[in-house]
């Protein structure tokens, strides 16, 4: 099953998704404050990751 995190409702800032509901949880300016949230609120479970601007492609994979 394909994930769609609707992205682009956040450009350029920083999400945490649960990996459960695949739900974003989680938005911020910068990674450290989105790592300060996530400890603050004892979540578990979420990714994170920055949501690419317009005219940014979503990079998937590689290596």
């Amino acid at each position: 099953m394909p994930r769609y995190w609707h992205l682009e409702r956040y450009p350029g800032k920083y999400v945490a998704v649960d990996m459960k509901t695949d739900e974003v949880v989680l938005v911020a300016d910068t990674p450290q404050e989105l790592e300060a949230e996530i400890r603050a609120k004892g979540l578990r479970n979420v990714a994170t990751m920055r949501a690419p601007t317009e005219d940014e492609s979503l990079f998937v994979g590689g290596h």
